[in-house]
C-alpha cells in the first residue's frame, strides 16, 4: 500500500502528468526566508474535538419513479457501423425543465473534440427519473439525471457521449463491439466531466472543492513544500489564503469527497487517464482533475495530524493515491505501460462485472501503447475462472516471468471467485496488500529483489496443463514457527482505521514477531553470523528504507534503540509533566508488557513515538503550539513515520522462522510446515504447501527472507519439475 510521502516523492522526481502549473512557484515561501524563524510568533490556541460530530443522513422517503400519464416508450436504436458511435445532444433547458436530448449517430473519427465525455457512477440501477429521448419519455438512473440538469446549458445544446444512452444496454452485441471502442471515445473527448454528485448535509462536496482550489493556489504560489504551521500562525497569510480555520469542520468535507462512489469504479482509471483535460463536479462548482491531484499531495503529514478526522477510509485513502500515482505516470510512459501494475496497483477498484477488472484496463494499453495487451481480447461469455486463469497465462507466456505469482495465493475458505487454481491471482478481491513485485504502471519496482539470480524463464519455461502449473524449482527450507498476521485495527463496521487501538495494538504484533523470530535467546547468531537484531531490523523493513524518509544508518540506530532497557525505564519512571499525554500512555502501556517479556523488547516503538510526538502535535485533542518549523527536512529523517512505514509495507503477511534459522515476512495464509521454495523465473522467493497424499502443491504467496533476495542461496542444479495447482 502506499502511502502520501511515497506518491508526493514519485511525482515529484519523474516527468509524467501531474505537474505544478508552467512557472510556479512565483515567490519564495516566507518561512524559507533567512529571517523567518526569527519573526515574533503570534499564537493561536484552539481546540479540536476528538470525534467530532458526524453529519446526519437527511430523512428521506422511499424513492420511486415519478408518476406521469404519458407512456413511456423505447428508445429506436439503428445499428451502428463498425466505426460508428452514438454522441448525445442535450437540448437546453432551465432548473426543473423536463431533460430532452437527440441520439445522434457519426463515425468516430469524425467526432474527435466535438463532444465532452461524461464520467459518472451509475448508483442504484433503480431508475427514478425520466428524460425525453428522440421524443420518447425513458426512464434513467437519479444520478444521470443530476449529471444531465447541472451539464445541461440554458441557451444552446451541449454534446456529450454518456455510456448508460449512447450505448444501448440491452443489446449484447453492440455492447461488446462498443466497449472496445470506449478507449478511443475518451481520448477524443475535448474533455471528461466528472459527476460526483449534489451537496447533501453528510457530503459537502462544494465545500471540499473549494478548499482544494484555494491549496492549489497555495501551491502555485510557494511550491509543493507549503508549511501550513507556519501559514497558520501567520494570520495575515492564513487569511489571505482564503481557507476556513484549522478547527473549522469544513476541512472534514475532503475526507467526503475522497470517499465518494466515484473514485471507488474501476472503469473512472481508464477514463480519467486517457482524457485530455478532467473537471470534478459538485453542485455548480467544478475543480480541473489537475488541480485536484496537487492540491491533495500537498496536504502534508504535519498538516493531517492536526486534522486526522480529514482522512478517508483505508480503502479510499489507498484508492486514490493510487489513481494519481497511474494517471500521472501514464501520462508520460506511451509503450512501457505494464499491465500486470494495472492489475495490481487497483485490486480496491470496484466492478459490478469480475471480469472488468481486467477489461476495465486494457483500453489504456491499447490507446497508450498501440495494441491490445498480451493477446488478451474482452470475451463477456467466457466465465470468470476461465478469464482469470487465461489472463495469468497469458502474462506468464509473454512475459518469461513468474512475477504475477506474487499477486496469487491462497484465500480464506469461501472467499473470492471458487475453483479458481492458487497460481491465478483473484482479481475480484479488494486486497490492499501489496506484492513484494510491486512496481508501478511505467515498470518502475519499489524493491530490487532477484532471489533466483535471473527473473527469466527462457531456460526453462513453464508448462501448462489444464489448470496445472508446473514449475521448476527447489525447496530451500521449512517454516516452523510464525508470528501474528499484521493487520491494521479497523473500527467496528467500518474501514477506518482506530487511533485509539493503533499503539496498543502495534506494540502486540511486535511482540508476537520478537518472539517468533528467537531474538530474546541470548548470544544466537543469524545464518552467515550476523546479529539477529540486525536481521531482524532488515526483515521487519523488508530490506528496504526509502532515502525520502531516512537513511539506512539513521534507521538501523532507531532501530538498535529496541534493545535499550536503561531507556524505557527512565521514561516510565519520568515524572516530567512536559511529556506528552500520550508518550506517558505508551510507555505506561510498555511498562506493563515488560512485566511478561524479556527487557527492552518494545523500546523501538516507545522511541519511534516519543520523537513523533515531541516533533508533532499528534493528539487533537491537545492545545496545539507550534514551535520553530526551521527543521523540516530533519523530521523526514528522523523516522517519524517508523511504525507507520513497517505497518504499511507488511500489510496482512506473518513474520515466520525457518528449521534453518531464517526469518522472513510471508503471506497472511501461511503457517508451520509451508515450504518456501526458490522456483526459476521468480524474484521472491514463494510459499508452498504440500497437498496431503500428493506430490502437488497449492502456492501460498510470496515471501522475504532475510539475507537469500539477492540470489545467494539459489543452485540452479538443485531445481526440478513440481507441480502446482
Amino acid at each position: 500500500m502506499l502511502h502520501l510521502l511515497y506518491v508526493l516523492e514519485e511525482i515529484r522526481r519523474s516527468a509524467g502528468a501531474v505537474q505544478l502549473p508552467p512557472g510556479s512557484p512565483t515567490e519564495v515561501p516566507p518561512w524559507a526566508m533567512p529571517d523567518a524563524a526569527k519573526e515574533p510568533r503570534k499564537p493561536r490556541l484552539f481546540r479540536l474535538t476528538l470525534n467530532p460530530h458526524e453529519p446526519q443522513e437527511p430523512e428521506t422517503g422511499s424513492s420511486s419513479p415519478p408518476t406521469d400519464d404519458e407512456e413511456r416508450a423505447e428508445v429506436k436504436y439503428t445499428p451502428l457501423g463498425d466505426a460508428d458511435i452514438r454522441l448525445l445532444h442535450l437540448l437546453p433547458g432551465r432548473d426543473t425543465e423536463p431533460l430532452r436530448c437527440e441520439l445522434i449517430q457519426a463515425p468516430l473519427a469524425s467526432t474527435e473534440g466535438k463532444y465532452d465525455a461524461l464520467s459518472y457512477c451509475w448508483g442504484s440501477l433503480t431508475a427514478a427519473a425520466t428524460l425525453y429521448c428522440n421524443g420518447a419519455l425513458v426512464s434513467i438512473t437519479t444520478n444521470l439525471a443530476e449529471a444531465l440538469r447541472a451539464f445541461r446549458l440554458p441557451e444552446e445544446p451541449r454534446t456529450l457521449w454518456v455510456d448508460a444512452l449512447c450505448i444501448n444496454q440491452k443489446d449484447s452485441r453492440e455492447k461488446s463491439h462498443q466497449i472496445p471502442l470506449m478507449n478511443r471515445i475518451y481520448r477524443g473527448a475535448s474533455s471528461v466531466q466528472i459527476w460526483l454528485g449534489n451537496d447533501t448535509p453528510s457530503q459537502p462536496l462544494t465545500q471540499a472543492l473549494n478548499i482544494l482550489r484555494n491549496v492549489h493556489r497555495l501551491c502555485a504560489r510557494w511550491g509543493w513544500d507549503l508549511n501550513f504551521a507556519y501559514i497558520m500562525l501567520q494570520r495575515e497569510l492564513w487569511k489571505e489564503s482564503g481557507l476556513p480555520d484549522i478547527a473549522d469542520d469544513a476541512w472534514r468535507s475532503i475526507k467526503y469527497l475522497v470517499e465518494m462512489p466515484w473514485f471507488s469504479r474501476t472503469w473512472v482509471i481508464q477514463e480519467v487517464i486517457l482524457s485530455r483535460d478532467a473537471y470534478l463536479h459538485s453542485n455548480n462548482t467544478s475543480l480541473r482533475w489537475l488541480e485536484f491531484c496537487t492540491a491533495y499531495l500537498s496536504l502534508s503529514p504535519e498538516f493531517v495530524v492536526m486534522r486526522p478526522d480529514m482522512l478517508p477510509t483505508l480503502p479510499a485513502y489507498a484508492r486514490v493515491m493510487e489513481l494519481m500515482l497511474s494517471y500521472h505516470k501514464a501520462g508520460a510512459a506511451s509503450t512501457d505501460l505494464n499491465l500486470l501494475a494495472f492489475f495490481e496497483n487497483h485490486r480496491l477498484a470496484q466492478a459490478t462485472d469480475p471480469r472488468d477488472k481486467i477489461y476495465g484496463f486494457l483500453g489504456i494499453h491499447e490507446e497508450l501503447a498501440g495494441a491490445l495487451p498480451q493477446g488478451i481480447i474482452p470475451d463477456y461469455e467466457s466465465s470468470i475462472q476461465e478469464v482469470y486463469a487465461a489472463t495469468a497465462t497469458r502474462i506468464i507466456q509473454r512475459t518469461n516471468s513468474l512475477e504475477v505469482l506474487g499477486s496469487a495465493g491462497l484465500r480464506k475458505p469461501g472467499e473470492g471467485v471458487a475453483d479458481l487454481p492458487s497460481w491465478v491471482p483473484d482479481w475480484s478481491i479488494s486486497d490492499i496488500a501489496s506484492t513484494l513485485n510491486y512496481k508501478t504502471v511505467d515498470g518502475t519496482y519499489l524493491y530490487n529483489f532477484n532471489a533466483t539470480g535471473t527473473t527469466s524463464l527462457h531456460s526453462c519455461p513453464a508448462v501448462f496443463e489444464g489448470d496445472q502449473l508446473h514449475l521448476s524449482g527447489f525447496c530451500f527450507d521449512k517454516v516452523i514457527e510464525v508470528g501474528d498476521a499484521n493487520d491494521l485495527p479497523l473500527r467496528k463496521g467500518t474501514a477506518t482505521v482506530s487511533i485509539l487501538q493503533v499503539v496498543p495494538q502495534t506494540a502486540a504484533l511486535f511482540l508476537s514477531w520478537f518472539r517468533a523470530s528467537g531474538c530474546l535467546q541470548r548470544d544466537k547468531k543469524y545464518p552467515g553470523g550476523r546479529d539477529m537484531v540486525g536481521a531482524f531490523v532488515q526483515t521487519i523493513f523488508l530490506g528496504h528504507v526509502p532515502p525520502v524518509l531516512w537513511t539506512e544508518e539513521t534507521a538501523t540506530n532507531m532501530s538498535s534503540l529496541l534493545f535499550s532497557l536503561s531507556y524505557n525505564l527512565k521514561q516510565r519512571r519520568s515524572k516530567d509533566s512536559s511529556q506528552p499525554t500520550s508518550a506517558r500512555i505508551v510507555n505506561l502501556l510498555l511498562g506493563v508488557l515488560l512485566r511478561h517479556v524479556r527487557p527492552g523488547a518494545f523500546s523501538l516503538l516507545a522511541r519511534a513515538l516519543k520523537r513523533l510526538e515531541d516533533r508533532r502535535p499528534v493528539s487533537p485533542i491537545m492545545r496545539a503550539e507550534y514551535a520553530d518549523m526551521s527543521n523540516r527536512q530533519q523530521e523526514r529523517e528522523v523516522g517519524a513515520y517508523h511504525a507507520l512505514y513497517v505497518r504499511l509495507r507488511s500489510l496482512s503477511r506473518r513474520l515466520f522462522v525457518t528449521k534453518g534459522g531464517y526469518m522472513g515476512l510471508g503471506p497472511r495464509e501461511m503457517q508451520p510446515g509451508d515450504e518456501v521454495f526458490l522456483v526459476r523465473g521468480s524474484r521472491t522467493p514463494l510459499v508452498f504447501r504440500a497437498k496431503p497424499g500428493s506430490v502437488q502443491r497449492e502456492l501460498v504467496g510470496d515471501c522475504y527472507v532475510c539475507g537469500i533476495m539477492q540470489g545467494e542461496a539459489f543452485d540452479d542444479e538443485k531445481c526440478a519439475m513440481f507441480e502446482v495447482i
